[in-house]
């Protein structure tokens, strides 16, 4: 009977997340729009970076590396767009010079650092998966529509090692127990 209020606590202290940090964080959004007639253009913006105003919700300076804009055209025609690197509180462009129908835009990118302070707040840092992957699809109909399909995207994060460690020793706790 004794070892039942220990058990107890340590498979609570088991299933309780070790910090109250966010699963996710918006870090940038991706829009569709016509430049003109004929030309529509896909724009990535990156809201990492502290400023007096609050509006990035990652207060440190976070550089998407790697960035490819994949875009699936109506016919399964797929165009790739290799972007260069996209600094914190910046924006970058790419033009397709077609009046061309999307079906959907997939955004990938590696986060540099994928550690980062989170301007809630939050205590401690946000540990994120450095791969970033983000799909836009349209919101209505068959195809994207410019100046109307566009979305945000989030860092993932990963659970953090103190997180498996509590995880792991109540599953060995709750084995011996069951023998």
């Amino acid at each position: 009977m004794s070892r039942t209020p220990w058990l107890l606590g340590v498979v609570v202290l088991t299933l309780l997340p070790a910090t109250s940090m966010a699963s996710s964080v918006t870090v940038g959004d991706i829009e569709l729009n016509n430049l003109f007639a004929g030309v529509n253009v896909f724009t990535v913006n990156n809201f990492t970076g502290s400023n007096n105003l609050g509006f990035f919700p990652v207060a440190d300076d976070v550089v998407f590396t790697d960035l490819v804009l994949t875009a699936t055209e109506s016919d399964s025609t797929v165009l790739t767009f290799n972007l260069a690197d996209l600094g914190p509180g910046s924006d970058t462009t790419s033009t397709v010079s077609d009046a061309l129908l999307f079906t959907q835009v997939v955004l990938s990118a590696t986060l540099s650092p994928a550690t980062f302070t989170l301007t809630n707040g939050d205590s401690g840092t946000f540990v994120a998966n450095p791969v970033l992957s983000f799909t836009l699809l349209p919101s209505s109909g068959s195809f994207l529509v410019a100046g109307t399909d566009s979305g945000t995207f989030d860092a993932q994060g990963v659970p953090e090692p103190s997180q498996l460690a509590l995880l792991g020793l109540g599953l060995i706790v709750i084995a011996r127990f069951r023998r």
